[in-house]
């Protein structure tokens, strides 16, 4: 089984959390809310990580390549989801390794807020989709997540966007964009609010250590102390996520400031 780094959502409820299950649904949610657009497709899934979200679109799809940054990610899905009409390539996705206009659709999910050069990546992907296409670009919240003026507690995001910051990276490249975001119904909203909710006394003296001490030795105070490598809440929940499923979860254009992901979508 692929390692949890506690970074990807997985499907195996195993040794998780219910607050970690519940973001895989999420993740379930957006990719089946997608399905329906990209059926008889050749489709990119950048940053397919376990590759669950592979698997459900390649059952629409025409044809499904599968990319992620880690050899172990992919080699893991290709293990796991081999189909006919699926592909799976390590590549970097600020330099892609396709022909230009090769895919009519491109999945690209949590993937924005890990890239060192944003524009670079945006350009690879509107390069490698042909146009009439269509691309998706899905980003955790920052709102929901983060305290005004606070860096990301998640140690891989290098940046977390709101509707407004995620508009304007998206349209220094594209020129049709609209945005949606991910939201459930209250039970379920309540559980995710939980789960990145951050305490102001710690989060911000925590911040400014980062700022003010040097990178060696800021890192050094982190390995002393493992269980609080990243500032987010102890989770508490001790509800059943089997009663939750992927319909507990909608994709809409209203309340974006409280949404749990954003979901910008390109129209080429």
């Amino acid at each position: 089984m692929l390692a949890d780094t506690h970074e990807r959502a997985l499907p195996d409820h195993s040794g998780q959390s219910n607050e970690d299950y519940l973001v895989y649904l999420k993740h379930m949610a957006l990719y089946a809310f997608v399905a329906s657009r990209v059926a008889g497709k050749r489709v990119l899934d950048l940053g397919c990580g376990e590759g669950y979200g592979t698997e459900s679109l390649s059952q629409v799809a025409q044809f499904v390549v599968a990319a992620d940054y880690s050899l172990d990610a992919v080699t893991h899905a290709r293990k796991k989801y081999a189909r006919a009409n699926t592909a799976f390539v390590v590549c970097d996705a600020q330099h892609l390794p396709f022909a230009d206009s090769c895919f009519q659709a491109i999945t690209t999910f949590e993937v924005i807020e890990h890239i060192p050069d944003v524009r670079g990546y945006l350009e690879q992907i509107k390069r490698v989709c042909v146009k009439p296409g269509t691309i998706f670009v899905s980003t955790p919240n920052k709102l929901l997540r983060l305290l005004p003026f606070q860096k990301p507690w998640n140690r891989f995001h290098l940046r977390e966007y709101d509707a407004r910051g995620l508009m304007q990276a998206m349209s220094r490249v594209f020129q049709r964009v609209t945005m949606l975001g991910v939201t459930a119904i209250p039970q379920v909203l309540e559980i995710e609010k939980r789960r990145v909710k951050q305490n102001p006394l710690i989060a911000y003296p925590r911040m400014l250590a980062h700022i003010v001490l040097p990178s060696r030795i800021y890192d050094r105070l982190r390995a002393i102390r493992p269980g609080t490598k990243e500032p987010v809440s102890q989770k508490t929940s001790s509800q059943d996520v089997g009663q939750y499923s992927i319909n507990d979860f909608m994709v809409s254009e209203k309340n974006l400031s409280e949404c749990i992901n954003l979901v910008a979508i390109v129209e080429l």
